[in-house]
């Protein structure tokens, strides 16, 4: 299994997919399931047809080696992959992988050749990596002869010594298929190593994950059998990925060490107590904890020896980590439990730079704060190890466009106008002023979004004496407020996008009304208004000129160009992938978009997990299936896209942590990361987010260099909370009445059914729908909202 990259050779095989998959994740593995699947075939001539296909794609000696059922051949260079394994780290850092190339045709595919010049986008040492791993992997007798000669020919005399002094027996033996941490690595585990509970914060793809396996590993060989590890990822997306890298990774490893994942749903199909007893390692997302914990099945946090949180930074507020935490700081609080049995806790983050902070002071205390509610007295980061650390790790350079605004723009004041009569008519049937306390909501902003919402939600709860007069009023302003929010959208769309994909937007809303059987309100909202919107004439958008003109200039510069285009929302990633396939210039990036899963109140469809997989795995692939991948908030924090080397945020500007994690994207080296604006604030707010950076860089070293100090302070904060959380529980609970409740409709106080109708399918997931014979699927809140 170790010889062959199985996709290359499966076409005559029906689970191609899969094994590209595993094959994208481990070689090993895919194979294992290629041979796996050979031993099932019945057909006649298949084993043919398996040799037929290895000769054609190279494997030479491999097919050799079947035909005559004679491994001996291939079993001797044995000792020279162990040689190379041995020497691999210093190896990969003195070697030019370009200039061996040219030496090493002989005993590497095409395939391999084009995989490692794409890796060298990232750095010589990501493809001197990816060149050592084809070598180990090459079914060639020869491949060892030649690597030396491509060294002495190439003059690499550094690494030519190293493998001859490997060869005459020095050097440190690695184990087996285990994951060789690099000395940064260890560096940043060595707190955890030594039992501490610690916050690991290093840079976006440095590999923080190898860090947690090589963590779990010691971990288990320290406690043996009382080992109990819960590693908890934010996102359903990212716990796919981290799940398999865990599979995987002791697969290889270790088989014995039983491991399992839970996430969405599962929690509830599945016992937690039952996947805890019958497993080492378990990979959550944290809500899955929080559910077991509350439901009993795990009785307190003492069942586990160590809880490891990904992106740590999030251990704040109602987040279900700081649930978490907090049930853990309130047992180590405690008089009666006094901390006994806890288990370690790792916080893994790319910053720890939370909360609002105007000066180091405040951002040491925000930190300490983060600390304690990890209980974490240790923040790891890398000091000794930086150069090694920067020859893997790029920070893109960062780049600024402020663009000039549209000059006049013909659709905005139309757009403007028609919201304002919409207003108006909505005055007529109630003071809709008296409804919400939100003030200066300019149109086409997110503030005017808050107020149709709070808007809304004070409907939901109107009272009149007269039930037919309230059933009508909260019918007529939430139609109005549902067009005021499509306007809004659509003003929001324009400002970023063409008027023409404004306009696609309205329409397919106002469809959707028709459609529904539109009531007399209704049909006077919509009726003309896109023949009125459509000649209005439409303005060429500065900024789309600018964007155009980065990608064309970049793509001119580095054809082998990978992109995330960040962008605030759903609809506007359809409307640049609408841009971008419609522009000439451009249709050759073939754009993937990258979404949520999707809100009830959007008419935009969400994404599955097999269509986001689906996505990242063509802008993945090295057939360049698409070069530029458009996705909102959910790719900016966990997943992985090592290719990416064009980073572009359009008007995409968050804090301090956001900035980190959406810089981080660009791995490869040359990586730039560029913010395109017309909002000269905007961009000043990002500008500010880098000098934040380094005052948090400045804190955590001051808190390093003073941990009595910092120790002081979260001991404040852990009993402050502890305080807050006690008084809280000391107010009496308010007791539910007894009884069945009418539940109405929260758009026209319809009645829709009655509490004892209800019963409870899954707890903390998507509220379900009943479906209403109004225009628009009404959805059933709380009761506190509507019951009388």
């Amino acid at each position: 299994t170790r010889k062959c990259q199985c996709t290359a050779i499966l076409t005559f095989l029906s689970l191609f997919q899969r094994i590209l998959s595993e094959e994208s994740k481990s070689v090993t593995s895919a194979a294992q399931v290629f041979l796996d699947q050979v031993c099932l075939l019945e057909e006649l001539g298949w084993y043919q047809a398996l040799l037929d296909a290895l000769d054609a794609e190279d494997y030479k000696g491999l097919c050799e080696a079947l035909k005559k059922w004679d491994f001996q051949i291939l079993e001797s260079t044995k000792i020279h992959r162990v040689l190379l394994e041995r020497i691999e780290p210093s190896f990969t850092k003195m070697i030019k992988p370009r200039d061996l190339l040219r030496h090493l045709g002989d005993c590497l595919r095409k395939r391999e050749c084009e995989e490692i010049q794409i890796e060298n986008q990232k750095g010589p040492i990501a493809a001197a990596e990816r060149l050592t791993d084809c070598l180990k992997r090459s079914d060639k007798q020869n491949w060892f002869k030649l690597l030396k000669s491509a060294l002495f020919s190439c003059e690499l005399t550094e690494a030519l010594q190293l493998r001859e002094e490997e060869e005459r027996g020095g050097g440190e033996k690695s184990r087996g298929g285990e994951k060789k941490m690099r000395e940064y690595q260890r560096e940043l585990a060595e707190p955890v190593f030594q039992g501490k509970n610690t916050v690991i914060c290093a840079p976006t793809g440095c590999g923080k994950t190898v860090v947690a396996l090589a963590i779990c590993e010691h971990h288990l060989k320290v406690k043996g059998k009382g080992a109990k590890v819960v590693f908890m990822a934010t996102k359903v997306d990212v716990f796919n990925q981290q799940y398999k890298l865990f599979q995987d990774h002791f697969q290889e490893k270790d088989p014995d060490i039983r491991i399992d994942g839970l996430c969405g749903n599962q929690g509830d199909q599945l016992s937690m107590k039952v996947v805890m007893e019958n497993n080492d390692i378990i990979v959550l997302t944290p809500q899955i904890l929080v559910n077991a914990m509350a439901g009993g099945e795990i009785p307190s946090l003492s069942c586990f020896s160590l809880l490891i949180l990904d992106e740590c930074h999030n251990t704040t507020g109602k987040h279900p980590y700081n649930i978490i935490m907090t049930s853990y700081l309130d047992a180590k609080l405690s008089k009666e439990q006094n901390g006994q049995h806890l288990p370690q806790i790792v916080g893994l983050t790319a910053s720890v730079g939370i909360g609002s902070f105007k000066n180091q002071s405040e951002a040491e205390n925000n930190i300490c704060q983060l600390c304690a509610s990890l209980d974490s007295r240790i923040i790891s980061t890398i000091h000794t190890n930086t150069d090694e650390l920067q020859s893997y790790v790029h920070t893109p350079d960062k780049e600024f466009f402020l663009v000039e605004k549209r000059h006049t723009d013909p659709f905005i004041r139309i757009i403007h106008d028609i919201m304002a009569k919409i207003e108006g008519l909505a005055k007529t049937v109630y003071n809709i002023e008296s409804l919400s306390a939100i003030e200066n909501r300019d149109y086409g902003s997110q503030k005017y979004e808050q107020w149709i919402v709070d808007v809304q939600k004070k409907c939901r709860v109107l009272q009149l004496k007269d039930q037919e007069e309230e059933s009508r009023v909260c019918r007529a302003l939430y139609n109005y407020t549902e067009h005021l929010r499509k306007y809004n959208d659509a003003l929001i769309i324009n400002e970023d996008a063409r008027t023409k994909d404004a306009l696609d937007y309205l329409s397919v809303f106002i469809q959707q009304v028709k459609n529904a059987g539109h009531d007399e309100t209704e049909q006077r909202l919509t009726q003309g208004v896109l023949r009125g919107l459509s000649s209005g004439g439409q303005k060429e958008n500065p900024k789309l000129d600018m964007l155009q003109y980065i990608l064309e200039e970049q793509y001119r510069q580095n054809d082998e160009t990978k992109s995330v285009l960040f962008v605030r929302t759903r609809a506007l990633a359809d409307a640049l992938k609408s841009w971008i396939e419609e522009s000439d210039s451009l249709k050759f990036l073939k754009p993937g978009v990258l979404i949520g899963r999707g809100h009830k109140s959007s008419q935009l469809t969400g994404m599955t997990l097999n269509s986001k997989k689906g996505v990242l795995d063509s802008f993945k692939s090295f057939d360049n299936q698409s070069k530029i991948l458009i996705a909102t908030s959910v790719a900016d924090e966990g997943i992985d896209i090592p290719q990416c080397n064009l980073v572009l945020m359009y008007e995409y500007v968050g804090n301090v942590v956001k900035m980190v994690q959406v810089r981080g994207r660009g791995r490869a080296q040359g990586s730039k990361c560029i913010l395109v604006s017309d909002k000269k604030d905007r961009i000043d707010k990002e500008k500010h987010n880098m000098e934040k950076e380094k005052i948090v860089e400045k804190a955590i070293r001051k808190l390093q260099d003073t941990p009595t100090e910092m120790l002081h302070k979260m001991e404040v904060f852990q009993r402050g909370d502890k305080v807050c959380r006690d008084m809280v529980k000391m107010v009496p609970e308010r007791r539910l009445t007894e009884g069945s409740y009418q539940l109405l409709c929260s758009k026209c106080k319809k009645h829709s059914c009655y509490t004892d109708d209800i019963r409870v399918l899954q707890v903390d997931t998507h509220t379900h729908t009943h479906t209403h014979t109004h225009t628009h699927t009404a959805v059933t809140q709380t009761t506190s909202e509507y019951c009388r």
